[in-house]
């Protein structure tokens, strides 16, 4: 029985590292992630990252720009929803039954599209 406390110690050890790696936190994307992944993904410039809630899921409000170019979409801005739990981009628009809906206005009046 002198190894049963080494044996209990290394088995609570493995369980607390376990529970650690399924953790909602553990598991959730960094702004510094999300923003990378967005610019890389898109090639677009992020401006500004900030949290936010959709659909009662936390999320990261991604402010974007398209790079200049030569069409009408150049220097366009855009704010993108990614879900800090799986790092998935949200789409704008939810379609309904009745057709779609547009997100709710931003505090500043504005509309994050």
């Amino acid at each position: 029985m002198v190894r049963a406390k080494p044996l209990r110690s290394l088995c609570l050890g493995i369980a607390a590292a376990a529970l650690m790696l399924t953790s909602p936190a553990a598991a959730a994307v960094t702004e510094e992630a999300a923003a990378e992944r967005i610019a890389e993904e898109f090639g677009v410039e992020v401006l500004r990252v900030r949290p936010g809630e959709r659909d009662g899921r936390a999320v990261w409000l991604l402010t974007v720009m398209q790079p200049e170019g030569s069409s009408n979409a150049t220097f366009q801005v855009h704010i993108l929803a990614v879900d800090q739990e799986s790092g998935a981009l949200l789409p704008s628009f939810r379609h309904r039954s009745s057709g779609y809906d547009l997100p709710p206005p931003t505090a500043g009046g504005g509309r994050p599209f």
